[in-house]
């Protein structure tokens, strides 16, 4: 290389952004390149590509090396930009296949970009590909629950329950935005009939009914119902200390429910808690003697022998010998774990 030509490099190098291209000029190309590029032109190769792109604002080639240059300088929201505008000008031209490979090459660039996947669910919509384009809408719904870009979150997911295409965690996810943005009686709509199917046994997945019923208790503190199946929800899911929190505000009200007992000495025991299984099971024994049921006080004094042998308050009440006792067996089997929170709610 010349000196004569270094020096001309170098010189250009030098010039303001304002130098070498106009005002008008640089709103221009930033048009069409779909973002302002007044970031990269202290770039050479840059400089180039705007020039060609000045001379010949169709030749796509020149985009594409301006969004690859961004890419390379880890600008990637400029280069996505770029891809969106190609994609956009094929589109307003109805070139849907064109449209659809340029926002692929942003896709490639930044795979999570909500935009993009929007853009791309929305020429599958055109093109009739359903399915594609609900899995795209999901992927721009996690981008703009992430950005705090709730509304939009919202829309895109109102799009795939329009499209019958909402899975029980569309629904669910829809539910918990909407909460959180106050729009509750829509979420409870939603949320009821998720519960309902649940009960026809159309769901049954424990996980989403959880959540479900979590939700609808956010809403309704005082619905007893509402926590009874919660608890049930995770006592399936072996969540065994949330459920003795949630066990003991229905006590606290009704402290001689003998069903809210039987489920909290249910779950110590599944704890393997034995201590706290045999105090409740002497507290329901002394509920049903108050009742005036001695069978069943009965059965749950002898629950406590089974565990601890030699308790003086049970042998006192039972003074009964084994062969008695034997024949309790059959309906102590039958008091274990059928009972049900909402047998009683119900």
């Amino acid at each position: 290389m010349t000196p004569k030509v270094l020096n001309k490099i170098v010189s250009f190098l030098k010039k303001d952004v304002g130098q070498i291209f106009s005002a008008d000029t640089l709103k221009s190309i930033g048009k069409l390149a779909n973002t302002d590029v007044t970031d990269i032109m202290s770039d050479a190769k840059a400089s180039k590509l705007l020039s060609e792109i000045e001379k010949n604002p169709d030749k796509v080639e020149s985009y594409i090396q301006l969004a690859e240059l961004y890419r390379y300088k880890n600008k990637i929201d400029k280069a996505v930009d770029i891809y969106l505008g190609l994609a956009q000008r094929e589109l307003d031209v109805r070139h849907l296949d064109l449209a659809s490979s340029y926002v692929k090459m942003g896709l490639n660039v930044s795979p999570d970009n909500g935009l993009l996947n929007k853009f791309s669910a929305d020429i599958d919509i055109r093109n009739g590909k359903f399915s594609d384009a609900s899995d795209k809408y999901r992927a721009a719904v996690n981008y703009y629950i992430k950005k705090g870009d709730r509304m939009t979150a919202i829309y895109l997911l109102h799009t795939i329950k329009e499209m019958n295409k909402a899975t029980v965690r569309d629904l669910l996810n829809l539910s918990s935005i909407l909460i959180h943005e106050n729009m509750t009686d829509e979420a409870e709509k939603i949320l009821m009939s998720i519960r309902e199917s649940h009960k026809r046994g159309e769901i049954s997945n424990v996980r989403d009914l959880e959540a479900c019923l979590m939700m609808l208790y956010s809403m309704h503190k005082d619905d007893d119902v509402i926590l009874g199946e919660l608890i049930e929800a995770r006592i399936e899911m072996g969540q065994y200390e949330s459920v003795l929190v949630l066990l003991k505000k229905l006590i606290s009200k009704e402290p001689e429910n003998v069903n809210f007992l039987k489920r909290q000495a249910f779950v110590y025991k599944q704890m393997n808690d034995i201590d706290n299984c045999v105090k409740i099971f002497k507290l329901i024994a002394n509920i049903y003697a108050k009742q005036n049921n001695l069978i069943y006080r009965n059965i749950y004094y002898y629950k406590v022998l089974k565990y601890v042998p030699d308790d003086v308050e049970a042998l006192s009440v039972l003074k009964m010998d084994d062969q008695i006792r034997d024949k309790l067996d059959s309906k102590i089997e039958n008091t274990d774990s059928k009972i049900k929170i909402f047998d009683h709610l119900e």
